[in-house]
């Protein structure tokens, strides 16, 4: 697997008169290409402390970490050429028109002039901003902001999108067009990494994630692989619809394996195990007529829940 991000034994450090506050505590982070990676923890975590360092602007007192094959102390201009940033505190001049903005910003970036006009249209398309282009950002709502944000972390066509805390103050129809539009840029190809606390905002988009807490990854991976983590100590919950008798099915199922809790809904039986009873609840779930069984995965807030609250390591 092809990894855009890895770090090893990450450390930073801020010293001042009052001591010292470790920020990050040995942070090793790997980001897989093409995915949409959601780096998740409360404010003062370590988050926005981690990203800095990712892009060069801040120092590690310790450790490496690399973005897309370049080294962050060493090539951070390099990368700073290929990322595309959206910081947590994205301003825009607001007597300007958005095309004003990308136009300051894609020179600052350097892009060459005779493409600037050609990639400002292009970006606002990509954000749904295209008829917006002369209008003055004063007039924008905080979602045409945020929108107007990635257009700019566009510009620069960046293999790997970066993040920090986008839907902060989002209404809930402009956090769907926001996520709308990071869907699209993940089937584009783009690796983007979200930075949040917000988990129902943003959590179940992501396929890949890592969990901080104090400075330090305390879980990472495959959504499928925490959420399995997450059901081998809490239990397996399923969903078994069948077309007679579910009263007979859930009493059957109470007798024959250990089923901590459950619920009858019509013909909707929604179950807790032990383990990991697929087939067996399956082909008991044939004589009453089976319609359907699911194993319902954890919703984002319990996986965040376990790992933050040390369940995992109990």
């Amino acid at each position: 697997m092809e990894f855009v991000i890895e770090t090893e034994g990450l450390v930073k450090i801020y010293r001042d008169r009052g001591g010292e506050t470790v920020a990050l505590d040995g942070v090793d982070m790997k980001v897989p290409r093409g995915v949409l990676f959601g780096l998740f923890g409360p404010n003062g975590s370590g988050k926005s402390t981690l990203i800095s360092i990712l892009i060069g602007l801040t120092l590690p007192t310790k450790g490496t970490a690399r973005v897309l094959g370049f080294d962050s102390v060493r090539e951070s201009i390099e990368i700073r050429k290929r990322v595309g940033v959206l910081p947590e505190n994205f301003g825009f001049y607001e007597h300007m028109s958005a095309y004003e903005n990308l136009e300051y910003l894609a020179m600052l970036d350097g892009i060459p002039e005779s493409e600037i006009k050609s990639r400002i249209m292009s970006v606002l398309e990509v954000v749904g901003l295209r008829d917006k282009a002369s209008a003055r950002v004063a007039g924008f709502s905080r979602g045409m902001v945020q929108r107007l944000a990635i257009a700019q972390a566009l510009l620069k066509d960046p293999e790997l999108l970066i993040l920090d805390e986008p839907t902060i103050g989002l209404d809930p129809s402009g956090s769907e067009v926001f996520r709308g539009i990071l869907r699209d840029l993940v089937k584009q190809g783009r690796t983007v990494l979200v930075s949040t606390h917000l988990l129902r905002e943003l959590g179940y988009l992501c396929t890949h994630a890592a969990l901080i807490r104090q400075g330090k990854i305390i879980a990472q991976g495959h959504i499928d692989d925490l959420s399995r983590k997450y059901s081998e100590v809490k239990g397996y919950a399923f969903e078994v619809i069948v077309s007679r008798s579910p009263e007979e099915f859930l009493l059957e199922a109470k007798q024959r394996f250990p089923v901590p809790e459950a619920s009858l809904q019509g013909n909707r039986v929604i179950l807790r195990t032990t383990s990991d009873l697929s087939k067996e609840l399956s082909e008991l779930a044939l004589k009453y007529g089976l319609i359907s069984l699911n194993m319902l995965k954890p919703e984002w807030d319990e996986i965040y829940t376990f790992y933050q609250g040390g369940g995992w390591n109990e």
